[in-house]
């Protein structure tokens, strides 16, 4: 088959590859004008999240296609060791990379603004003189950070500016456009598309039920390994502390896989559909809890780490709803336990 039937066929693996990565690449590539016009946050969050949906395909068909390294400086022994791996220049995959990193850079910015100036704009409770007395001082405080948030992300996006008018951008934008026109690919572009994608996300899934992420907050009895009942605030504090760092590669993983899966919803059934809607609502948990610990160590870099005796009603709000969170990841946590139990035994 010639590579533009490939490319045409909704039923080959091929013809699947080049319709996600038309629509990613086009929509990232389109967002470059609103994000440098700076008028709405969400120009920079739909491209932020277009580069990282376009990593996953080309993660996902790196056997599937093949780009053309347009770099002059790169020996042609360089280009064929990249082709015995993947059919992806591994130049192209780190430019996406940068951007998406530039980009979170200024998005992780943008989410503490909103979040601060909708603290700001919350009414006032009418609770007595001196806890009002008490809100005036902290709605001053977070003023003043909104301030020093508006400077640094004025900063960051300078970055963003230098990135989207470069010349490896200008290059990155030219190999799309170009492989889009002249598509090639390798022989796995022609299995057929159902069977292609069931096989391919079998393999990332069974990662991810690996991931020591699922593990934490966990006892094991009798070999039996389960969450934790009954912690409570102080001691939840103290996990988070400890092994944050991993639910959040957890969930990292998780948007990955999801992103790749939802790129073949169209082949399978509404359980597959209900599955991703699932890694969804587990990564908005985790999601949520991240964004604390962001929020926190932004206060603690700029005002100390006695940040909770000046934000008092912000503090009690983290801590109300950590539990309650925290609760509700238990409940995906159990599930994920005993799945992983049996993928170890099948192993």
């Amino acid at each position: 088959m010639t590579s533009r039937s490939i490319a045409q066929s909704e039923n080959l693996l091929g013809g699947y590859a080049y319709q996600i990565i038309r629509q990613q690449s086009k929509q990232v590539f389109k967002l470059r004008s609103p994000v440098l016009a700076d008028t709405d946050p969400e120009a920079v969050h739909e491209m932020r999240i277009g580069t990282r949906r376009l990593r996953s395909a080309l993660s996902l068909f790196g056997n599937v296609i093949t780009i053309q390294n347009t770099d002059s400086k790169k020996s042609s022994s360089s280009q064929l060791a990249d082709a015995a791996a993947s059919g992806i220049p591994s130049r192209l995959t780190k430019a996406v990379s940068k951007l998406t990193k530039t980009l979170g850079k200024v998005r992780d910015l943008d989410v503490m603004q909103q979040w601060l100036e909708k603290t700001l704009a919350a009414p006032n409770s009418g609770k007595a003189a001196a806890t009002s007395q008490l809100e005036k001082a902290e709605k001053k405080t977070v003023k003043a950070l909104l301030k020093k948030l508006k400077k640094r992300r004025k900063q960051k996006f300078s970055s963003v500016k230098k990135v989207l008018s470069n010349k490896s951008y200008k290059k990155l934008t030219h190999q799309f456009n170009q492989w889009l026109e002249q598509p090639t690919f390798l022989p796995a572009a022609q299995e057929p598309a159902a069977r292609a994608a069931a096989v391919r996300i079998v393999g990332p899934i069974t990662e991810l039920l690996q991931h020591p992420g699922w593990q934490v907050g966990t006892s094991t009895r009798s070999n039996q390994t389960s969450p934790i009942e009954g912690l409570n605030l102080s001691d939840l504090n103290s996990l988070l502390a400890r092994s944050g760092h991993q639910l959040h590669d957890l969930r990292k993983q998780i948007k990955g896989i999801r992103y790749q899966m939802e790129f073949f919803r169209g082949l399978f059934d509404l359980t597959y559909a209900a599955q991703v809607r699932e890694f969804r609502a587990i990564q908005s948990l985790l999601g949520q809890l991240q964004d604390q610990t962001v929020i926190s160590q932004f206060f603690t870099d700029e005002i100390g780490a006695d940040w909770p005796q000046q934000l008092p009603t912000i503090e009690a709000a983290f801590q109300a709803s950590r539990l309650d969170l925290w609760q509700q990841w238990q409940s995906y946590q159990r599930k994920y336990l005993k799945l992983q139990s049996v993928a170890i035994s099948a192993a």
